[in-house]
């Protein structure tokens, strides 16, 4: 089986233009890769930021969850420190109230106490973390006194939230 020139020929025009388009297919890809790695780590940069997103979202849902079963309002500051602190040289002004997630409020108190002992300002704290719903402290100024086991005053910023109750 004998094949004329001219079919070599076409063979080797063929096998030869199949290797420069392949070369050039290659080039090209190469070329190209720089620019797709890129994309590909800006990809999975998002998905990971994506992932801490939704298990953010998944744990404000449970707290939500949780809250929603508190009490709508919380109990006053104020009343909260004279239950726990009876005699304690106070004075109380609301500072904010501010929006929250829809449904939400928080409430901010600031609190100056003109003198008081450190195991009672420990004990009116514990007192706020166990109210229902929870006063959190947010800011905290201490000054010390000159007697041993005092302190002179304390100012404190406590938070906490309540759900907005609309009348029937």
């Amino acid at each position: 089986m004998k094949r004329s020139n001219s079919t070599l020929i076409k063979l080797w025009i063929a096998a030869s233009l199949s290797l420069a388009a392949g070369l050039l297919l290659t080039v090209r890809s190469l070329s190209g890769l720089p620019r797709t790695t890129e994309l590909l780590a800006r990809k999975v940069a998002d998905s990971r930021d994506l992932t801490e997103l939704r298990l953010q979202a998944d744990r404000y849902q449970v707290l939500l969850e949780h809250y929603s079963c508190l009490p709508a309002m919380p109990t006053g500051f104020e009343t909260l420190v004279r239950s726990t602190l009876p005699g304690a040289a106070m004075t109380t002004r609301a500072t904010a109230t501010l929006p929250s997630v829809p449904g939400w409020t928080v409430k901010k108190v600031s609190v100056d106490f003109t003198d008081i002992t450190g195991e009672e300002l420990g004990r009116m704290l514990e007192a706020g973390a166990a109210a229902q719903p929870p006063w959190s402290l947010v800011e905290c100024t201490l000054f010390a006194s000159p007697v041993a086991g005092r302190m002179a005053k304390a100012s404190l910023v406590m938070e906490t939230a309540g759900r907005n109750v609309t009348s029937p």
